[in-house]
């Protein structure tokens, strides 16, 4: 059948097209307007040193009511090459279409990619609305890096769909299957940093006068990074660069000390930062692998502690659970309610903490979590912004769902934490053994529970043992490594999740640094008197000028008695050697021990200017402290050096080390109380399947490795524990000789029969 057609359909065929590729054109009068004047900021304000996920804010302040704008994300430089139909002499022509807007949409695709959650990034093709608050259009989203989706672009010719014919005399992209879906080129681009993209923002409204306008905003470009930590203006590793075990919280700062001793004449690295867990790096240390390390708990997690060594404090920390998400707390010019992102934190007792960490992530909507997210609830009631989080439609067994963190893919309603020891859980399981006796205890289901069934978790080192068995409790949903926790709560934190028409939340156990790295909001916590606190640097300093020091010269979390502190604060220590540094024969390396010192003298110097958003520097006494502990480093003798990393490289064979489940003599738990005489049950033996569910986590969990300082460093992997969690359904209810709860079989009913609410 020939495709030559009258000039009319070649009218209505072109019409056709635009109307799907740029159905928003905006009207002649619209562009000849000037456009309002307005300003737009970003947080952060410099783009250029961004990395995928960062958290992204974008506000555009002083528009007119109504106003609406639809962030993009575009190649720097828009192709000029795309065509139009012009029938003013009175035959098909085909003109050049120089017009901005006609570009952006041809040319900015409908799908970008994210490279860390491997889906459709959602800072692409977003639309807000003005506030009626604020006066603002924002969007809150995160740094997007990856490519967009490769397409056709209709009336490019190199790029079109369209076929060579009369119609369309210019098309050059002929197919090359049989059904016309594969042509010779499509078009795409990528952003990255060696390829500069710009946030386009298109604004829409009418002025005063009614007169209507459509801008465009490219004024915006970044440069997103592939996430890690890398030391730039260095001149890499050398013979004197100290390797350093620490955990990834405390990598950003780690990064900011290496560059404020090299940066400047960009001489060889101070130290190579090693990712890894704590009571890793601790072993790390007493076997000589690393010459520091880096920790909040002393000896607490430590298996051995073979190597005299001195914990300098060079910050404060702390154990958190942070909220991100979002609550239908503002509205719109025309008053609809409009979700923004949680910014004030919520309050919570250490009740309620407790029952939410260790009583079910199942059934919200009755006894999981402890039943604090069901419609007046304390908890609810207390936190206004909580409150408004409700379901789609609104129903008394789905609310609970939406505030206790849904995953209606995944029937998840757990918390999020790091998998492995680590400074957080110990403080969490110390402080709450302590102020929540009676809500820190794992429900009396010994079908799920096993022998751990009605028992308290006692004093935790891993947020896996909140899950003590294999079944599926969900206490903690425990990732490996911050960019799989960052991942697991993607779609809520940035407000892309199918469950956020009303609000929505995820709820994750993690320390403040990373709280803040993140954008979470931390929650407040009750001090001694029940007066809910922040945590700020003013209350973690306040805690660390009054908390007590246990045996091994560390602080207790949990022993502040200032009213204005936050009760879970933490310092972060370096461990760094009594004895000297030596090398394989036993000689001394003095050079290397020079670093040593002056790390040291900076950590509690410069460095206090330079700790990353989260750590508080510290207390005019722990600054006195941090010297005189420095100043006894490498004071000791070659000979004890080599004495301690042979007696660390061959354990003895008795039990004494108790392989990392004993503390080290003098050591004392968080909170400065004993554990209680119950615990959790040992962890379940390892089945075949459970190592090959192991394996199938560990292979999808496909996270960038924690780059110490880029392809300036040595890398090391992350040592992590991996911990599996089963997701429940309505056959394992069923197994557990469980009632489904109301909510899902709701939820099934209406997935299989349709039925509104």
């Amino acid at each position: 059948m020939s495709f030559a057609l009258p000039r009319r359909v070649g009218l209505v065929v072109a019409c056709g097209v635009l109307a799907v590729l740029g159905s928003a054109v905006p009207p002649s009068a619209a562009q000849e307007t000037q456009p309002p004047a307005y300003t737009l900021k970003t947080v952060p304000a410099d783009l250029s040193r961004v990395q995928d996920g960062d958290p992204l804010q974008v506000v555009v302040s002083g528009l007119p009511a109504g106003s609406v704008a639809v962030l993009k994300v575009c190649p720097t430089q828009l192709p000029d090459n795309l065509l139009k139909p012009d029938f003013s002499t009175g035959a098909l022509q085909w003109v050049p279409d120089h017009d901005f807007g006609s570009r952006v949409r041809g040319y900015c695709a409908e799908e970008f990619s994210d490279e860390l959650t491997g889906q459709r990034s959602g800072a692409h093709n977003v639309t807000r609305v003005r506030s009626r608050t604020s006066g603002d259009v924002v969007f809150d989203v995160s740094v997007p890096r990856g490519q967009s989706k490769p397409g056709f672009v209709g009336f490019d010719p190199k790029y079109t769909n369209f076929d060579k014919n009369a119609n369309f005399p210019w098309a050059d992209n002929p197919a090359v299957s049989p059904d016309g879906t594969i042509r010779t080129r499509s078009w795409s681009y990528s952003c990255d940093e060696n390829t500069p993209c710009a946030l386009t923002l298109e604004i829409v409204g009418a002025d005063a006068a009614g007169v209507p306008f459509d801008v465009f905003d490219t004024s915006r470009v970044f440069r997103p990074a592939a996430p890690g930590l890398a030391v730039r203006g260095c001149g890499g590793i050398g013979t004197q660069t100290l390797n350093a075990s620490m955990p990834e919280r405390f990598g950003r700062t780690a990064v900011a000390w290496n560059q404020l001793l090299c940066g400047p004449t960009g001489g060889e690295q101070p130290t190579t930062i090693v990712g890894e867990t704590e009571d890793a790096g601790l072993k790390a240390f007493d076997t000589g692998g690393s010459d520091l390390v880096v920790t909040g708990s002393g000896g607490t997690l430590a298996p051995q502690a073979v190597r005299a060594r001195e914990y300098v404090p060079v910050g404060l920390n702390a154990a958190v659970l942070a909220a991100t998400g979002w609550s239908p707390t503002d509205a719109d010019d025309n008053g609809s309610p409009l979700i923004s992102q949680v910014t004030a934190p919520f309050s919570m007792t250490f009740d309620e903490l407790a029952r939410m960490l260790s009583q079910g992530g199942q059934n919200p909507d009755s006894a999981g979590r402890g039943g604090i997210f069901r419609d007046g609830s304390a908890f609810v009631t207390r936190n206004p912004a909580l409150a408004k989080v409700e379901a789609s439609p609104p129903s008394e067994f789905l609310n609970p769902v939406a505030r206790a963190g849904a995953d209606p893919t995944a029937l998840f309603w757990g918390t999020t934490g790091e998998a492995g020891a680590g400074t957080v859980p110990a403080v969490l399981g110390g402080v709450l053994t302590k102020t929540a006796p009676a809500a820190w205890k794992f429900p009396n289901l010994k079908d799920v529970y096993g022998a751990a069934a009605g028992q308290s978790p006692g004093v935790i080192k891993d947020l896996g043992a909140l899950d003590p068995t294999e079944k599926s409790q969900h206490n903690v949903d425990a990732k490996v490594g911050q960019l799989a926790v960052r991942k697991a709560v993607d779609s809520v934190m940035t407000g892309t999740s199918a469950a956020c028409f009303g609000g929505c939340l995820n709820w994750v156990v993690t320390d403040l640094a990373t709280a803040r790295a993140y954008g979470w909001q931390p929650v407040a916590l009750p001090n001694a008197n029940g007066k809910f606190v922040e945590p700020t640097e003013a209350s973690l300093q306040a805690a660390a000028a009054s908390m007590k020091e246990g045996a091994d010269g560390t602080l207790q979390p949990g022993t502040a008695t200032d009213p204005a502190a936050y009760p879970l604060t933490f310092a972060e220590y370096v461990a760094a050697p009594v004895n000297p540094l030596v090398d394989a024969n036993c000689a001394l390396l003095k050079p290397k021990q020079e670093q040593l010192a002056t790390v040291l003298r900076m950590a509690s110097h410069g460095g206090q200017g330079a700790l990353a958003p989260g750590l508080a520097p510290l207390t005019p006494a722990l600054a006195g402290e941090a010297e005189s502990r420095a100043a006894k480093v490498g004071t000791g003798t070659a000979v004890g050096a080599c004495e301690e990393r042979a007696a660390a490289n061959n354990p003895p064979a008795a039990a004494s080390t108790g392989g990392g489940t004993v503390p080290p003599a003098g050591s004392v738990g968080p909170a400065g109380s004993p554990a209680p005489a119950t615990g959790p049950a040992p962890a379940a033996v390892p089945t075949q399947a459970s190592v090959l569910a192991a394996k199938n986590l560990a292979d999808a969990v496909a996270i960038p490795p924690f780059s110490g300082a880029g392809v300036l460093g040595a890398l090391i992997p992350l040592l992590a524990l991996l911990v599996l969690a089963t997701l429940p359904s309505m056959t394992a209810y069923a197994t557990a000789g469980r009632p489904a709860p109301r909510w899902l079989t709701v939820l099934v009913g209406r997935l299989r029969f349709g039925r509104a609410a």
